[in-house]
C-alpha cells in the first residue's frame, strides 16, 4: 500500500483526495496540511485523517520528516519551488500540481534534484491521461490521417469560471501567481506537444486584459448582474468550498476583505482574458491555441489537419469525429469507452493511480517532470512574446534543458 500526504487542501487537493478514496485498495491518504482550519472537520470526516495528522502550515508538516511515500503539492504556484525542494530532500516522490514554477531556473533545479536523488515527480498535466486525448493520440499514431500539418486547440474557460478564479480568485495577478498561459493553459500547450510528438522551434503570442478592468465597469448596475457573486455562489455552492466551508453566501460576504464577493471590475487582477499562441514545430508544421474567458461553457475543442484526413473533437461532449480523405467519416463516443468522466474527463483519477503504480513498479509515466518542462518553457516564451507585442521567440536554444543535459 502506497501512502500519500496532501499539502494544500483546496479544490485540487480535494480532487486528488477523492481519487485516493476511489483506489483505496492500492493507496491511502495518511496526512494533510491546510492553512484554512475551517476545512478540518470536512477533512477528518470525509477522508479519515486523524487530528494528529492534520497540519496547519508547511513548517509544522515538514518538521515531521517523511511521513508518507508520496506528497501531493497542490498549493499556490509560487510556493511550489521551495516546497518541492524540501520534499525531495526528505525523500518524497511528488505529484506536483501545475505549474511546476513560474521561473525557468527553478523548474530546472527541481528537475535536476529529482533526477539526482532518484525521486519521481509527476506534473499534473491531467489531459494526457484522459481517454479523449489518448484516443486521438492512437488515431494519429496509427497513421489514419497521415502526417499532422496543423493543430488548433481552444480553451473556453467560461465567463463564470474566469471571474471566479482569474478575476476574484487566487490566480488573478501574475505577480502573486503565474501568467495565464502558464497557470491555466500549460495543459493545452502540453497536449499540443503530446499529440504532435515534435519539438517546438519558435512561438509568437498576442493577448490582453480586455474587459475585466475598472474603466469597463457598467454605469447601470443591472448590466453587471451576470457576474453577481451572490447569485453565482448560491447556484454553485461547491465553488464556495474553495475558500470556505460556510455555504451561507450572505453571511460569508459580510467579510469585506474577501475578494470573492467584490465586483469583477474593481479587482487588482492583471492576467489576460484572451490570448492567442502560434507555434512552429521543428518540421515546419504549425499549431495554434486560443484561450478565452468569453464563453458560456467551460470546455475544450480541438481540430487536427493531416495529409490524409482530419480529426475534430470536443472534450465537453466527449465526441471525436474522424474524417479520412476518400473514405467514410466516423464518430467515436468516448463515454462508451470509459466509465470515468469525472474531473478533467477522468484525467485526475488516472494520473493519480498511474503515478502510484509507477512508484510501486518503478516504471515511467506520461507526465514525468523530464517531459513536462517543454510545455512550461513554451508557455513562458509565449508570455515573453506577448509582452513584446508578439515578437517571435526562438525556443530551440532551450532544447538541451528539456533533455536533462
Amino acid at each position: 500500500m502506497i501512502t500519500v500526504s496532501i499539502l494544500g487542501f483546496g479544490q485540487r487537493g480535494r480532487v486528488f483526495a477523492d481519487a485516493i478514496k476511489k483506489y483505496s485498495n492500492e493507496v491511502s491518504l495518511v496526512a494533510a496540511c491546510e492553512i484554512n482550519q475551517e476545512k478540518y472537520h470536512m477533512i477528518e470526516n470525509e477522508y479519515g485523517i486523524s487530528k494528529d495528522k492534520l497540519f496547519h502550515n508547511e513548517e509544522a508538516f515538514f518538521s515531521q520528516g517523511k511521513i508518507s511515500d508520496v506528497l501531493v503539492i497542490s498549493t499556490m504556484d509560487r510556493a511550489h519551488y521551495e516546497q518541492t525542494i524540501r520534499a525531495l530532500n526528505l525523500g518524497y516522490d511528488i505529484l506536483l500540481e501545475k505549474p511546476i514554477s513560474p521561473n525557468k531556473d527553478e523548474i530546472i533545479k527541481i528537475r535536476d534534484l529529482a533526477n539526482k536523488l532518484g525521486r519521481k515527480v509527476a506534473v499534473a498535466h491531467v489531459l494526457r491521461y484522459t481517454k479523449f486525448y489518448q484516443t486521438i493520440k492512437s488515431i494519429i499514431d496509427d497513421g489514419k490521417i497521415g502526417d499532422i500539418v496543423n493543430i488548433h486547440q481552444t480553451e473556453n474557460v467560461g465567463y463564470l469560471h474566469y471571474a471566479h478564479s482569474y478575476v476574484r480568485g487566487n490566480w488573478r495577478n501574475s505577480e502573486t501567481s503565474s501568467p495565464m498561459i502558464l497557470a491555466k493553459s500549460c495543459h493545452d500547450v502540453d497536449i499540443l506537444l503530446f499529440l504532435k510528438g515534435k519539438r517546438i522551434k519558435r512561438v509568437s503570442s498576442f493577448g490582453s486584459l480586455y474587459y475585466f478592468k475598472k474603466e469597463n465597469k457598467p454605469t447601470n448596475p443591472m448590466d453587471e448582474k451576470i457576474y453577481d457573486p451572490i447569485k453565482f455562489y448560491k447556484e454553485n455552492p461547491s465553488w464556495m468550498k474553495v475558500f470556505t466551508e460556510n455555504t451561507d453566501v450572505h453571511e460569508v460576504f459580510k467579510n469585506n476583505e474577501l475578494s470573492y464577493g467584490k465586483s469583477v471590475f474593481e479587482m487588482d487582477n492583471n492576467v489576460v482574458d484572451n490570448q492567442s499562441l502560434l507555434i512552429q514545430f521543428e518540421d515546419g508544421t504549425s499549431a495554434t491555441f486560443i484561450m478565452t474567458a468569453f464563453s458560456k461553457k467551460t470546455h475544450r475543442r480541438i481540430e487536427i489537419k493531416g495529409t490524409k484526413g482530419e480529426i475534430l473533437g470536443d472534450l465537453d461532449s466527449n465526441i471525436i469525429e474522424v474524417l479520412p480523405f476518400g473514405d467514410e467519416d466516423y464518430k467515436i463516443d468516448i463515454s462508451t469507452l470509459t466509465d470515468d468522466l469525472s474531473h478533467h474527463s477522468g484525467g485526475d483519477n488516472q494520473l493519480l493511480i498511474e503515478f502510484i503504480r509507477a512508484i510501486k513498479n518503478d516504471t515511467d509515466f506520461l507526465t514525468n517532470i523530464n517531459y513536462s518542462i517543454e510545455s512550461h518553457f513554451v508557455a513562458l516564451d509565449a508570455e515573453e512574446s506577448r509582452l513584446k507585442d508578439g515578437q517571435v521567440i526562438e525556443s530551440q536554444a532551450n532544447w538541451d534543458l528539456y533533455d536533462g543535459k
